[in-house]
């Protein structure tokens, strides 16, 4: 994109900051309405000693683990869910009154390049998906904060209206459902909410869009309901952007469970199309959190004119050395569409929606287990199956949702491309999936290193993914992130996605996309992040 088009995409960014100052990585649930912001002791009682700020936490690193603001930013304090220090303490005074607003971000640096079946390097498909993240914190006192971070993203690989396809390559999966053409730079609100409490602390309030995760599975997460886009688990960094609601949190101390309550703003399915522009047309639900001993109970719904109902059941806890959990999303039907074949790949007439009516399930299974190998060391593997209800056993119907079904069936479409974004959903498209891991985070003197080996498998269709990834900190601030990953298996499976699209499909592709897609075989990744 012309230079021109980049400077008010920046400048627009770049305002935002000083008008509300008037990752991996986002707020936890314990940042938003955990302990109250620790105060560092002062040397002495005067009121002119004031403590030194701890030092920013280096990032967090590992595979598949979903990153937090604290990992990409730091360890900001906590807002003050619970007691704040008293009000009569100086010390906690001039804290609050010396530094009401924090802006920062991060500048996350990309390169990706995958080997393809038949390809001499020189031909190997390569991208360079760039991030600059900007973030203003307000905090005018222990009881309200406002949080405000837009996203630049930019890859100067890209042709102007070229789309990525990194977005349905598993493994260079960066974050999209299909592969979609934006623009180039693109700027995007990550977040924007205030939160304050209510009665005295005994609720909590936070508006405008934000994250809030639901369940506790790690690859496959059926219940995150309030995320349209499905999370890539093979990703260190989550791109997603929030969603716009309007959270209660009461908190039950005695028992020490959580009950949340949500208006939704947004479309449920992420359908753009279809805007919340009247009462009837807000999502509504809830969440409870409840301890059962040594294990946690959580139970959600969720509904929204339009959508079928959703609900969501999860169950986490301890077995002896083992950390076991379990979810399961509840509900009747699909949001998108669903397709069946006729008696050929090749005949397109033969291709019909076939939406699930009944009850349609997906349940993730999994566990972990953690050993100390040395005095200061350790390591963990787990295992996880997910079961999809809504997926597809026959991998040959792949060709015809990546390169967009029809919206409308039976009728022939004059192209096939992108005409039905929700029908290709990569990690989602089977009916069975297995998946491993063995984090091995700071081994020996390398403290700041950290290894993660993790498989994928569609057992539906027999293709399995592989992926290592390293992160080391280096020169305190900077973190460099690299992977290599294997794609192994059925060919024309989806984790070795290849084939060349029958005739029947081919003579509905517009002039210039290809007709076949090689079979990857291996892919590279490096990365460079720090915190601004």
């Amino acid at each position: 994109m012309p230079a021109p088009r980049l400077l008010p995409a920046l400048a627009a960014l770049a305002a935002v900051l000083p008008v509300l100052a008037a990752a991996q990585d986002r707020p936890s649930e314990d940042e938003l309405f955990g302990a109250p912001k620790k105060e560092a002791p002062a040397a002495t009682p005067a009121p002119e000693a004031k403590p030194a700020p701890p030092p920013a936490a280096p990032p967090a690193s590992g595979g598949a683990a979903r990153p937090e603001e604290a990992d990409l930013f730091g360890a900001p304090a906590a807002t003050a869910a619970a007691q704040p220090p008293p009000d009569e303490g100086l010390v906690a005074a001039a804290r609050r009154l010396e530094d009401p607003l924090k802006i920062g971000g991060q500048i996350y640096l990309r390169a990706v390049t995958e080997w393809q079946e038949g390809q001499a390097p020189r031909d190997w498909y390569f991208a360079s998906p760039n991030l600059l993240d900007l973030f203003a914190d307000v905090r005018p006192n222990e009881r309200v904060r406002g949080f405000v971070l837009g996203r630049l993203s930019y890859d100067p690989t890209l042709a102007s209206g070229q789309a990525s396809i990194a977005s349905t390559s598993p493994g260079l999966y960066l974050g999209g459902s299909t592969a979609t053409t934006l623009s180039n730079p693109h700027a995007i609100l990550d977040q924007l909410w205030l939160n304050f409490d209510v009665a005295d602390r005994r609720a909590f309030l936070t508006a405008g869009r934000q994250h809030v995760k639901w369940g506790v599975g790690k690859f496959w997460n059926p219940t995150d309901y309030l995320h349209p886009v499905k999370r890539d688990p093979l990703a260190i960094y989550d791109v997603r952007p929030g969603t716009s609601l309007v959270k209660l949190h009461i908190p039950w101390e005695k028992r020490g469970w959580n009950l949340y309550g949500v208006a939704v703003l947004e479309d449920l399915a992420g359908d753009t199309t279809q805007g919340v522009s009247r009462l009837g047309r807000i999502g509504g639900g809830g969440r409870a959190e409840i301890v059962l001993g040594t294990a946690e109970l959580g139970l959600d719904a969720l509904v929204q004119d339009g959508h079928h109902p959703r609900f969501g059941v999860d169950l986490s806890g301890g077995l002896g050395d083992l950390d076991l959990y379990a979810e399961a999303a509840l509900r009747d039907g699909i949001d998108g569409t669903h397709w069946a074949m006729g008696s050929s790949p090749s005949d397109l007439a033969g291709y019909h929606r076939d939406d699930p009516t009944g009850f349609t399930p997906q349940v993730t299974l999994g566990g972990s287990w953690s050993v100390k190998y040395s005095d200061e060391d350790s390591l963990t593997v787990g295992a996880e199956y997910f079961y999809n209800a809504a997926g597809y056993a026959d991998a040959h119907i792949y060709p015809f949702l990546l390169y967009g079904a029809p919206a409308l069936a039976p009728t022939v479409p004059p192209s096939l491309v992108q005409q039905d974004p929700t029908a290709y959903h990569p990690f989602y498209l089977g009916k069975h999936y297995a998946g491993a891991y063995l984090n091995l985070p700071n081994p020996g003197s390398w403290n700041n290193t950290t290894f993660t080996l993790s498989v994928l498998g569609n057992l539906s269709d027999k293709s399995f993914i592989a992926r290592l990834d390293h992160s080391v900190l280096i020169l305190t601030y900077l973190r460099i992130e690299t992977f290599v990953a294997g794609h192994l298996g059925t060919e024309g499976g989806e984790f070795r996605l290849g084939f060349t699209v029958p005739p029947g499909l081919a003579a509905y592709l517009p002039p210039g996309v290809p007709s076949s897609l090689a079979a990857p075989v291996l892919d590279l990744g490096i990365a460079a992040r720090v915190s601004l």
